[in-house]
């Protein structure tokens, strides 16, 4: 569970690469400047990442309590 949550993470930071690419640098991905969309794919994928960064720290703090280490 945590390594999808790991990977989950990984992608979100791809994620928000892509939209920052579309902002700054829309020319690499041979594609028309699109600030607006890449704006809005950065904040969905940062949200995103926030989740699941608690998702992970649910699933982290379970298996302490589990195990006995508060």
């Amino acid at each position: 569970m945590i390594a999808l949550l790991n990977l989950g993470r990984l992608l979100m930071v791809a994620w928000i690469v892509y939209g920052l690419v579309l902002i700054f640098a829309p020319a690499l991905l041979h594609r028309s400047p699109d600030q607006v969309g890449g704006a809005i794919q950065v904040g969905v994928a940062f949200a995103l990442g926030w989740l699941l960064d608690r998702a992970l720290s649910a699933v982290q703090r379970r298996r302490a309590r589990a195990e006995g280490v508060e």
